[in-house]
């Protein structure tokens, strides 16, 4: 699918509605799927793409509107819905309640309004969206935690580089790190085949650079129940202290002797 300001998918039997209102809303930038009865529906429902909003009539060939419509609103990641209907029925009506369908239409409907309520369904699709990606990126980082937690009791402050390493790697921002570690050896490497002046690092580079990942483990162990925001700015800035200073250090004639 193309980049749009959302996907909708259009359910309808008459074509004329289907068609004018396709062509309205591709015309206002949003990309529209259209299909002609229930079955289509339900295999593109069952199908990869990812809509964002499902626009539907109920009286369509098939007859299985609102048992889709339920199964689409028990998904892991909800539909929004919007009903588009000229068989108003108080059934299908307190159904579509009970199912939070999003909007409740008779034909004929006015396509401002229409339009109104599809920029709901898609906002609140992309609040949807943010919701279950923060709730992913929490569980991640629990799991990520865990298995430092276990490291530590397992090895204690003896924790062999290798398995620290792939620990921390999983974390976008210690790889963030390391990757501009690596850019820091890179540059050492082109000293030394005449590009730079430079020199190997000395014990301080090693020992601030891994005390600094020390201090990131603590860190992510205490903030394990609780993300202390002030204490992971706290870290970061800490971190690029460490390798601006690193940096100067390494591209410094007279290199730091202590460890303090």
């Amino acid at each position: 699918m193309s980049t749009t300001l959302g996907q909708i998918l259009l359910a309808d039997d008459e074509d004329t509605f289907l068609e004018a209102t396709s062509d309205l809303l591709q015309e206002e930038g949003f990309g529209c799927h259209t299909v002609r009865n229930a079955d289509e529906l339900g295999q593109v429902l069952q199908g990869a793409w990812d809509f964002d909003l499902l626009i539907t009539d109920l009286n369509m060939p098939g007859n299985r509107v609102m048992e889709l419509v339920s199964e689409v609103r028990a998904q892991s990641q909800p539909l929004p819905v919007i009903v588009v209907t000229g068989y108003p029925s108080l059934p299908t009506a307190v159904e579509s309640v009970r199912l939070h369908v999003l909007e409740y239409f008779i034909k004929p409907v006015e396509f401002p309004t229409l339009l109104s309520a599809v920029k709901k369904g898609i906002q609140h699709k992309a609040v949807l969206r943010t919701v279950q990606k923060a709730q992913q990126e929490v569980a991640t980082r629990a799991e990520r935690l865990a298995a430092i937690e276990d490291a530590l009791r397992a090895y204690g402050t003896s924790i062999s580089d290798p398995i620290l390493e792939d620990i921390l790697l999983a974390d976008p921002q210690i790889k963030a790190l390391k990757l501009q570690i690596e850019g820091l050896s890179r540059a050492l490497d082109d000293g030394k085949e005449g590009k730079d002046p430079g020199r190997s690092p000395s014990p301080a580079d090693y020992f601030r650079l891994r005390e600094s990942v020390y201090d990131t483990i603590q860190v992510l162990h205490k903030t394990k129940t609780a993300f202390r925001s002030k204490d992971l700015a706290a870290l970061r800035k800490r971190l690029e202290d460490v390798l601006r200073e690193t940096g100067e250090s390494l591209k410094s004639p007279n290199p730091p002797t202590d460890v303090h």
